[in-house]
């Protein structure tokens, strides 16, 4: 397969795997497999396989628990809170009014307790910080920063295994294409990656669920941290970060694609590529 990167000219490296093999590798000049590269809200997608690693090794029974039964909190003025289940998190609807573009998002749980609901739980998508509570959750129930976690519960079985990463700003999330090779060929062979399962073939299964219609800014159905979508009746899914970056699973064909971007706009034209594969 050939993808001409001078008609995407915003396309840093993009890989396309096709039945364990690299079909595709291709980079523009100065990028090299191993860069770490800024990933945008991809950092979502690998929160959504640590909540299903933590529910494997039952530091968490499901995803229809409440948030407040794994995380410490103060009193509770609100009702709501009862509502809010780890799916909610995961799925961006648990109908918290956040922090706009540029605000302080709130530090701990207790901090985000006072913000207020604009819909119950459930109810409403809407592209705000909600994995944060996923953050808190973990940190709780494993009693250590969300980076730590990261490291020992997926990256240590990754071939890959360089990234930048704080705790103290997890929308700010570089790794390499090959760390995102990992990431689709998890989910593809459905929690499964070197002779390892990180989590169960039934949490792969409630990860790609649309719990919504979805919205801005990919407008398509949502699951656990994973977009997903339709073309010529061939389903895929997708993780995605401002600026085109793409992790894409398309299960039926065995293919996944990591493409890198600069981070300068959204770029829908990548959704040609994407089509491209729906083909092979």
């Amino acid at each position: 397969m050939k993808i001409e990167l001078d008609k995407y000219p915003s396309i840093k490296a993009i890989h396309i795997i096709q039945n364990n093999e690299l079909i595709l590798n291709e980079s523009k000049e100065g990028s090299e497999h191993n860069q770490l590269y800024p990933i945008g809200c991809v950092f979502k997608s690998f929160l959504s396989v640590l909540i299903g690693s933590a529910i494997k090794e039952r530091r968490i029974n499901s995803i229809e628990d409440c948030i407040l039964d794994y995380v410490d909190h103060k009193e509770i003025i609100d009702s709501n809170w009862y509502k809010i289940k780890i799916k909610h998190a995961l799925s961006k609807t648990t109908g918290l009014v956040w922090p706009g573009p540029g605000e302080m998002i709130p530090q701990n749980m207790n901090e985000v307790m006072d913000l207020n609901f604009e819909s119950d739980p459930g109810l409403r998508f809407k592209y705000k910080p909600d994995p944060q509570l996923i953050v808190y959750l973990l940190e709780n129930v494993y009693q250590c920063n969300i980076v730590d976690l990261f490291e020992s519960k997926i990256v240590k079985y990754f071939n890959h295994k360089k990234f930048i990463w704080q705790s103290e700003n997890i929308q700010d999330m570089s790794v390499s294409i090959g760390m995102l090779d990992e990431l689709c060929q998890l989910m593809l062979h459905k929690g499964e990656i070197n002779h390892t399962n990180l989590f169960s073939e039934q949490y792969y299964n409630q990860s790609i669920l649309p719990y919504s219609n979805g919205g801005f800014p990919e407008n398509t159905p949502y699951g656990l941290g994973w977009w997903l979508g339709t073309w010529d009746k061939t389903d895929y899914f997708y993780a995605a970060g401002f600026g085109g970056q793409r992790a894409l699973i398309i299960p039926t064909r065995n293919i996944t694609m990591s493409l890198i971007s600069d981070m300068d706009r959204p770029h829908p034209e990548y959704s040609k590529i994407a089509e491209q594969l729906m083909t092979l």
